[in-house]
């Protein structure tokens, strides 16, 4: 009994090995998330040392802000957008399509221009460190994935593979940023790859955790905003906090269309070069600095002082729309930045009114803080679409396990408002004309092993067999060694045999259509697709770089993919 069970188990295993051996490495992923968390930390230090250079301090560029006289408050943010526009020019000489990291993952060959990445790393830093009113994420993110891309192009691997390593990339930078490691997964999976499948998921975890794991043994674990001791008494508050998902979810495509409006007016400015642009964004937003300084950088140090509580109504709301209209100004002329953190701004800022509103009709029933929080989260899902990853993004950033239901209703509403009112999100132009397509697919990922196949020297008896067996139109042929070598027809055979009565002799290789059509296991896609259109069969034999026979894949297995994405475009 005990040696039967040890046979069945040796069997179920070898049955899953091949499979388990073709996943995406989770080594390689994880060496990947390593680095590009190391990169993040750079960036971070990199800014942190501009600014000590300038101001003769660094941390808070409010505070910085609120320390400078008006007359340099104003200049700062503009001369440091003329450097930041020097910089992005030169980067531009180098920049090729495919170079953000988005694009390199849905259209690109999972490749990214080293110097363009730096370059436009170095003229972000610039733009940060002076003010500008957008996020650090947008470049961490983009230097962590160019340790993918750099990865993918050293081992010289196929274009799914560097395009998945790339995005490993990009899922550590998130982590690293925000010390969100599932979050950070989930948002390229959501937004980028627009796919669950855990062929990609799994190494986007593992790289995100590594880079997770990297930032807490260098700085500590602590959430990126500090909550407030607090505790919701019954249910009440946590609908009235889901309502947030609907003033979200209304709120934010305008938030959308002021960023649209923005770049679009920048973009009428013609022949203009970019640090003259940036100039002018930079120099809207030392105008706006000088009524508030509060306006300058990505908000972090202001979101977690309005958690903090002790705001009033009128100058929230004024900080609100000097906020956005500084963002809208960085955004619009071209610096680089992540819009992630200012998106997180107008949400905290929109949940503390709405908490200040309820607190004036029905004092305590809402804290102040938990509408912050699900008020960053509700506007988050509604301007990126992607509530999944907006419920556990907020949820890791703050560490506040009783705002989980509040959060999880206010984010699929918000969710469902803002795509009805404005089907396309902040991220809309990513995916551009590749949307849906399977970026990461490829000639392994549709494998079917065990087709029928027949070696040389083998007899017309034992070819008649495989063909009563399998009852194909073709059989592979291969050499001892597995090499593959064509396919032998039914229709060739059946003549052959009816003259030829003796099944013991070998069959000529004669019969052998060497020409017959072949795809590699690492083929993309589009390869795939190519050649299946030129084949009229029903599948094709799948081989690997050395050449042997690895099994084959149907066009019902690749339909079947294709109607699967549509399924999830259409919804």
């Amino acid at each position: 009994m005990r040696r039967a069970l040890s046979i069945a188990l040796r069997a179920r295993i070898t049955k899953h090995l091949p499979r388990l051996a073709w996943q995406p490495p989770l080594l390689a992923a994880a060496g990947i998330g390593a680095l590009g968390a190391l990169c993040t930390i750079g960036f971070r230090e990199g800014v942190l040392l501009l600014e000590q250079l300038v101001y003769g301090r660094s941390g808070s560029l409010v505070g910085i802000a609120g320390s400078l006289p008006w007359w340099q408050r104003l200049l700062a943010p503009a001369l440091g957008g003329i450097a930041a526009g020097l910089l992005l020019a030169w980067a531009r000489r180098y920049q090729a399509r495919g170079d953000d990291y988005m694009e390199a993952v849905v259209l690109g060959n999972g490749d990214l221009g080293v110097r363009a990445s730096l370059l436009r790393a170095l003229s972000s830093t610039v733009t940060v460190a002076s003010g500008g009113a957008i996020g650090r994420e947008g470049p961490m993110v983009q230097l962590a994935a160019l340790t993918g891309a750099l990865f993918g192009r050293w081992r010289a691997l196929p274009v799914p593979r560097r395009r998945l390593y790339v995005a490993c990339g990009a899922a550590a930078g998130i982590a690293a940023a925000y010390n969100a490691p599932i979050a950070g997964a989930l948002f390229v999976a959501e937004i980028v790859l627009r796919s669950l499948a855990v062929e990609s998921l799994g190494p986007l975890i593992v790289a995100a955790v590594a880079a997770k794991l990297v930032v807490a043994q260098l700085f500590g674990f602590r959430p990126v905003y500090h909550m407030p001791a607090m505790r919701l008494s019954g249910d009440g508050p946590a609908m009235v906090l889901g309502l947030l998902g609907i003033v979200a979810g209304l709120l934010a495509p305008a938030y959308l269309i002021l960023l649209d409006g923005s770049r679009t007016l920048f973009q009428r400015w013609r022949g203009s070069a970019p640090w003259q642009q940036l100039a002018v964004g930079g120099l809207l937003v030392g105008v706006i600095s000088i009524a508030n300084p509060a306006v300058w950088g990505n908000g972090y140090s202001v979101v977690n002082s309005v958690l903090q509580g002790g705001w009033l109504w009128q100058p929230l709301l004024a900080l609100l729309l000097l906020k956005l209209l500084a963002v809208a100004a960085s955004v619009g002329s071209g610096a680089v930045g992540g819009i992630f953190t200012p998106t997180l701004f107008a949400g905290a800022v929109t949940g503390a009114l709405f908490g200040s509103l309820f607190h004036c009709l029905w004092p305590g029933l809402v804290p102040v803080p938990a509408a912050v929080v699900v008020g960053m989260g509700a506007f988050l899902a509604a301007c990126t679409h992607a509530p999944l990853m907006s419920i556990l993004m907020i949820f890791e950033m703050t560490d506040s396990d009783d705002l989980i239901v509040p959060l999880m209703a206010s984010c699929v509403l918000a969710y469902a408002i803002s795509h009805a009112l404005r089907p396309q999100s902040i991220y809309a132009g990513t995916h551009g004309r590749g949307q849906y397509m399977p970026a990461l697919a490829m000639a392994s990922d549709l494998l079917r092993t065990d087709p029928p196949r027949i070696a040389i020297g083998q007899s017309l008896g034992e070819l008649e067999a495989v063909f009563v067996r399998f009852r194909w139109q073709h059989v592979y042929v291969i050499e001892r060694d597995g090499t593959f070598l064509g396919a032998v027809s039914l229709h060739d055979f059946g003549p052959y045999r009816q003259t030829n009565a003796d099944t013991a002799a070998p069959w000529p290789v004669a019969m052998i259509r060497r020409d017959y059509p072949r795809v590699l296991d690492t083929a993309p896609i589009w390869q795939v697709m190519d050649a299946v259109g030129g084949h009229p069969g029903e599948r094709l034999p799948v081989l690997d770089h050395s050449g042997s026979l690895r099994g084959y894949l149907t066009k019902t297995d690749l339909m079947l993919m294709f109607r699967g994405l549509e399924s999830v475009g259409a919804h």
